[in-house]
């Protein structure tokens, strides 16, 4: 059982993007890939705040990118499922900025007005 709470845990921080994330990537890549069950969610708020971290600076396009390919395979890692359409299409679009659009100050900024109109609908 410990080593699920630290899978959950390890889930947990990969959705926060906690930098350094190579130690992260690491202790994950010592547990099996597919899962039955989700250990971790993704909602509004995790992007809304990401995309913070990109217009902020602190985070680079590559990041931004890196970060939603890594949840985007993940079987172990769910969607809100009261958005979970909007953050599907969202976390593919940020993790194929070659297919879709570049991201840039201007896109995370609109994305984020998007997410967080969400937000205020669903409380």
């Amino acid at each position: 059982m410990d080593a699920e709470i630290d899978r959950r845990a390890l889930l947990a921080a990969l959705v926060r993007y906690e930098l350094p994330v190579e130690p992260v990537l690491n202790q994950l890549a010592s547990v099996p890939w597919d899962s039955t069950e989700e250990l971790a969610r993704v909602g509004l708020r995790d992007v809304v705040a990401i995309l913070d971290r990109f217009i902020n600076g602190e985070l680079s396009a590559e990041q931004v990118t890196d970060w939603a390919d890594l949840l985007e395979v993940r079987d172990d890692v769910g969607m809100d499922p009261r958005h979970e359409d909007t953050l599907r299409e969202i976390i593919f679009r940020l993790a194929n900025p070659n297919l879709r659009d570049a991201i840039t100050p201007a896109l995370a900024a609109s994305v984020r007005i998007e997410l967080l109109g969400l937000s205020e609908g669903a409380g």
